[in-house]
């Protein structure tokens, strides 16, 4: 069936902080439907679950996408990567259950980078890579970027929900 998709990007640490506000009041508003829903979290993120099931208790399930993280970064922005990263994580998670029958109401995908001179870091491979890039980061300034793409059925007799897919 045809999926339904929003794109939440944010970027810099006071752009968010404006964005979390509103958006934690629009959360805090639609609560108890939200925890009645049957929600995917498409990441193994610890602090993503916390926020998710310990501090909003959504009780969502958590199927870690095993989308390859392999986009061509030279073809994106910061905030385009993020965006079709966290787009392709839910993607590969709905597609992962629509083979086995089964519809969540809300799949979550999301995905974060920093950004420093132009260049979008992941996460480290490993130990020494980690304290390469710290250590690049140190005493300068860098972007952190979030995307999230939420994934969901479109509502019954069909048609975009509102606002638009």
């Amino acid at each position: 069936p045809p999926l339904s998709s929003r794109l939440c990007p944010s970027s810099g640490a006071r752009r968010a902080s404006r964005r979390a506000t509103t958006t934690t009041t629009m959360i805090v508003d639609k609560l108890a439907l939200l925890q009645s829903a049957h929600i995917i979290l498409a990441s193994g993120s610890p602090r993503r679950q916390e926020i998710l099931n310990t501090i909003l208790k959504l009780g969502v399930e958590v199927i870690p996408s095993t989308f390859e993280e392999n986009l061509d970064k030279s073809n994106f922005t910061p905030a385009s990567y993020v965006q079709e990263n966290a787009r392709q994580k839910a993607l590969e998670v709905w597609g992962r259950l629509a083979a086995q029958g089964k519809t969540p109401d809300l799949v979550i995908g999301s995905d974060t980078v920093v950004a420093h001179d132009g260049l979008i870091l992941e996460k480290p491979r490993d130990e020494p890579h980690a304290v390469s890039m710290l250590k690049s980061l140190s005493g300068g300034t860098h972007e952190v970027y979030s995307g999230v793409a939420l994934l969901y059925p479109p509502p019954p007799g069909g048609g975009a929900p509102p606002g638009g897919p």
